[in-house]
C-alpha cells in the first residue's frame, strides 16, 4: 500500500513553466527599503531560480523585520486566464490553521471559559467518550491520541461541505491511537475537536469567533474560512503533477478540516499573525511562553510541538513555525519572535517544498546558515558532535528565549557536565541515546543547561553569540575552555575533562580550515554540476577530524540525477558522498537504490544493512524504502520498485504494508496470483493493518 505522504520526485519533470514577474507593494523606496535592498535583490534572485528549478507554477513571500516589511507575488496565480499572483493573492492555508486556531483555544483559557486539562466533552458534548480521557492540552500538542486520516482516499477527497458536526462525525466513532499523553501523534482531527471546543465555549461558530477574537484584532483582514461557493478576491488556482505533466488540482471542499486547515488567507495576514503574536497583541507573556515550549510525553520525553506551533531549534535560534499541504497549496510559516522577524510563504503548486523559501530568506537576511552539521569518520566522535549541536539547538533556544541560563546553581550545573562527561566514556552503543536524552526533563535536561549557562558565561564576558549561529558549537566551546582556562579559581565541576579539551581543540582547528565562505554558502542547485562540486568537498576535506555534513544536499542531487535518467552521474556523486561520509545511514541506502537499480541486488542489500546498523530509523528503514519503490514506479521503473521491495521484506520481515505493496505491484504488472500471494503474507503478518479489508476483498474476489 502507499504510504499516504512520500516524498515526490519532481524536480525534473516539469519544464518551461513562464514565472512571471514579480510583483510587490512597495512603490516608493522608503529608508528602510534602501537598507533591505541589496539582501531583497538577492531573495528575489533566490526565488526566481528556485521556482524554475522546481517547476513552481506561482507563490507569494515575504517577511517582517522589526517595523519592516517586504511582500512580492511570483509566478501565475491562475495560467489558464495568465492572472499573476500578487502580495493579497489568497491561498488556501492548509495546516497554517492550526496554530490560529491554537490562539483562539488560549484566548478562552485566559479567559476562564476553558481549561486547559479539562476533558474535550466538557465543551464538544457529543464527542463519544473514548477508553482515557483526552484533554485540551494534549490536543494542542498532538499527544491526545486522536486519529489522523485512517482512510485518505475517502477522507481526504470530501466534495461535499460539511458543517461543524458532520466534520466530527467523520471520525468520532475511531479509536484512540496511543493511550494520552503517552506519544506524539499528529493529527488535524484534534484540531477540529479544538474548532469544536471553541464553539461550545464561547457561542458562536468557529469562523465567527476566530474573526471576532483573533483574524480582526490582527489586521488579517482577508483571512476567512475557505468557501468554494462564495466570492473570496484574489482567489488563486491550484496545480499539481499528473505523470510528469502540469494539471489543476483535484477539487476537495476542505470544510470538514475547518479548524486544522479550513482557511483561506495571504501572506501579508500570515506576517500579521505571527507579528500579533511576538509583541503580544492577544496573549498574556506567560501563556505565548506555554505556547511555545515543546509538550512533554508521559515518560519525560518532549515533542518539538507546544500549543499549535512547532518548536524544533534550527542552528539554536528561538524559532517557532508551522507547515501545511494539502490540495492546491503548500504554506510555511516561521518567526523569530526575540528578533521580531517572521517569513512565510503560500505556493498554488501542490509538488513543492515551501520550508526552502523562508529558509533561504532568513540566510540571507541574518548571514547565518539555517542550520550546521557535522561529520567525524571516526563512529565516537561523530556521535559526540551530534549530542553537541543537538544540546547547542536547545541551549542557545534556551538562552534566547528566556534571556537567562536554565540553571543557575554550581551543584546543578556540576552534575550536567558530569552527565555529559560519563556520556563521552560510555560504550559507543550507548552514547547516541543518552545524549539524546540529555536535553529533556527525563534527564533533568542536563545538556540544555550545561549550553545555556555556557552561553550565559560567554556573553556576560564579551563575547557575540551571534558568532556561534554562524560558527557552531565547536567555536563555542572552544571559546569557553579558552575562557575558564584564564580563571585561575573557577571550578572544576564546571570544566570539561583534559582529553576532551583537547578533542575540541583539534576539532576547532580543522574546522578553521574547512568552514570557509565556499562551504558557508554550500548549495547544490544544478545536478550536473554535483560532480565536480563534490570532488571539490573531498579535496577540501581530506584527512581533517571534523568538517561539514552535506548529505542530504549531495543526496538529492543524486535522486534529481537518477530520476532524469543520468544513472552514471548519480552513482559517481553518491560514491563520493559515500566516501565523504561512509558512517552516514542515508550514503548507504543510497548506494543500495543505486545497487537495485543497476540490478546489484546482493549488493544493495549489504548497504541496507550497513544503513540500518548506523540508524535503524533512517533511510532503509520499512517505510522510506516502500516510498522510494514507489517514487520509482512514478518514473517508470516499476521493476526495480518491485526488486528493492522484495528485498525490503528480507530486511523487514514483519512489516505487512510491504507484502502488500509488493502485491499491488504485481497486480499492476497483471501477475495476478503473485499479487495475491503477497496480499496473503501481508495479512498472515498483520490481519489488521490499514489496508487488510481492501486486501480480503480483492482475495475473495480472486477466489470466486
Amino acid at each position: 500500500m502507499k504510504n499516504i505522504q512520500i516524498r515526490f520526485l519532481y524536480a525534473l519533470l516539469l519544464f518551461g513553466i513562464l514565472v512571471c514577474g514579480p510583483t510587490h507593494h512597495l512603490s516608493a523606496r522608503t529608508p528602510a527599503q534602501a537598507e533591505f535592498a541589496e539582501k531583497i535583490a538577492k531573495i528575489e534572485e533566490f526565488v526566481q531560480a528556485q521556482m524554475k528549478r522546481d517547476g513552481i507554477t506561482g507563490l507569494t513571500i515575504g517577511f517582517q523585520s522589526g517595523d519592516f516589511r517586504w511582500v512580492k507575488g511570483f509566478g501565475m496565480a491562475d495560467i489558464e486566464n495568465k492572472i499573476p499572483t500578487k502580495p493579497q493573492s489568497s491561498y488556501r492555508m492548509a495546516s497554517v490553521t492550526k496554530p490560529m486556531t491554537a490562539v483562539g483555544i488560549l484566548l478562552l483559557v485566559e479567559q476562564g471559559k476553558i481549561a486547559l486539562d479539562a476533558e474535550v466533552q466538557k465543551y464538544v458534548p457529543y464527542f463519544p467518550k473514548k477508553k482515557y480521557p483526552v484533554t485540551i492540552r494534549q490536543l494542542l500538542g498532538h499527544i491526545g491520541g486522536i486519529s489522523h486520516y485512517r482512510n485518505y482516499d475517502l477522507e481526504g477527497h470530501f466534495k461535499e461541505h460539511k458543517n461543524t458536526r458532520e466534520a466530527i462525525r467523520v471520525f468520532e466513532k475511531f479509536d484512540l491511537v496511543n493511550e494520552p499523553g503517552t506519544r506524539y501523534s499528529y493529527t488535524s482531527y484534534g484540531f477540529n475537536l479544538l474548532g469544536a471546543a471553541i464553539e461550545g465555549a464561547s457561542g458562536k461558530s468557529y469562523g465567527e469567533y476566530m474573526t471576532e477574537n483573533v483574524w480582526k484584532p490582527l489586521g488579517m483582514n482577508s483571512t476567512v474560512l475557505d468557501n468554494p461557493v462564495k466570492i473570496i478576491p484574489n482567489r488563486v488556482r491550484g496545480y499539481r503533477l499528473i505523470n510528469g505533466k502540469l494539471a489543476n488540482s483535484e477539487f476537495v471542499d476542505i470544510s470538514s478540516r475547518f479548524a486544522a486547515g479550513g482557511i483561506r488567507s495571504t501572506v501579508p495576514d500570515m506576517l500579521n499573525f505571527a507579528k500579533g503574536m511576538y509583541e503580544g497583541k492577544l496573549l498574556t507573556a506567560k501563556m505565548r511562553t506555554d505556547m511555545w515550549t515543546s509538550q512533554t510525553t508521559k515518560n519525560g520525553y518532549g515533542t518539538g510541538y507546544g500549543y499549535g506551533w512547532r518548536t524544533n531549534a534550527p542552528n539554536g535560534r528561538f524559532m517557532v513555525g508551522h507547515s501545511g499541504s494539502q490540495a492546491e497549496t503548500k504554506t510555511y510559516l516561521m518567526a523569530i519572535p526575540n528578533e521580531r522577524f517572521a517569513a512565510a510563504v503560500a505556493i498554488n503548486f501542490e509538488n513543492s517544498n515551501p520550508g526552502i523559501y523562508p529558509a533561504e530568506v532568513f540566510k540571507i537576511l541574518f548571514g547565518e546558515p539555517w542550520q550546521i552539521r557535522y561529520y567525524s569518520n571516526k563512529r565516537s566522535d561523530q556521535i559526540t558532535l551530534a549530542g553537541m549541536d543537538l544540546a547547542f539547538d536547545e541551549g542557545m533556544r534556551h538562552y534566547a528565549q528566556h534571556g537567562t541560563a536554565l540553571a543557575k546553581s554550581e551543584e546543578e550545573l556540576s552534575g550536567a557536565f558530569s552527565y555529559f562527561d560519563r556520556v563521552l566514556n560510555s560504550p559507543v552503543e550507548d552514547m547516541a541515546g543518552k545524549l539524546r536524552a540529555g536535553i529533556h526533563p527525563a534527564q533533568n535536561r542536563v545538556l540544555t543547561k550545561m549550553v545555556s549557562y555556557i552561553a550565559d558565561k560567554l556573553k556576560n564576558n564579551g563575547k557575540n553569540l551571534d558568532n556561534y549561529y554562524k560558527n557552531g558549537v565547536i567555536v563555542m566551546f572552544n571559546d569557553y575552555i579558552d575562557w575558564y582556562r584564564s580563571q585561575p579559581d573557577y571550578s572544576s565541576g564546571l570544566k570539561f575533562n583534559s582529553a576532551f579539551e583537547q578533542k575540541v581543540a583539534r576539532w576547532k582547528n580543522d574546522w578553521a580550515q574547512v568552514w570557509n565562505r565556499n562551504t558557508q554558502n554550500f548549495e547544490i542547485h544544478d545536478a550536473d554540476d554535483a560532480a565536480s562540486m563534490s570532488e571539490k568537498l573531498k579535496s577540501t576535506f581530506s584527512g581533517k577530524s571534523v568538517y561539514p555534513n552535506y548529505v542530504n544536499d549531495l543526496n538529492d542531487s543524486v535522486t534529481k540525477l537518477a530520476t532524469s535518467g543520468k544513472l552514471k552521474s548519480a552513482s559517481k556523486v553518491a560514491q563520493i558522498n559515500y566516501e565523504l561520509y561512509p558512517q552516514s545511514s542515508t550514503t548507504n541506502a543510497t548506494m543500495g537504490i543505486l545497487n537495485v537499480l543497476d540490478g546489484q541486488d546482493e549488493n544493495a542489500l549489504a548497504a541496507f544493512k550497513r544503513s540500518l546498523k548506523l540508524n535503524p530509523r533512517g533511510n532503509a528503514n520499512a517505510r522510506s524504502l516502500n516510498a522510494v519503490a514507489y517514487d520509482l514506479k512514478s518514473i517508470n521503473k516499476p521493476k526495480a520498485g518491485l526488486r528493492l521491495l522484495l528485498i525490503a521484506v528480507r530486511l523487514h520481515p514483519k512489516e505487512a504494508n510491504l507484502y502488500d505493496s509488493i502485491g499491488e505491484f504485481y497486480l499492476n504488472m497483471k501477475q495476478i496470483e503473485k499479487g495475491v500471494e503477497f496480499y496473503k503474507k501481508a495479512l498472515a503478518v498483520d490481519p489488521n493493518y490499514p489496508n487488510a479489508q481492501a486486501a480480503r476483498d480483492l482475495i475473495s474476489k480472486q477466489d470466486k
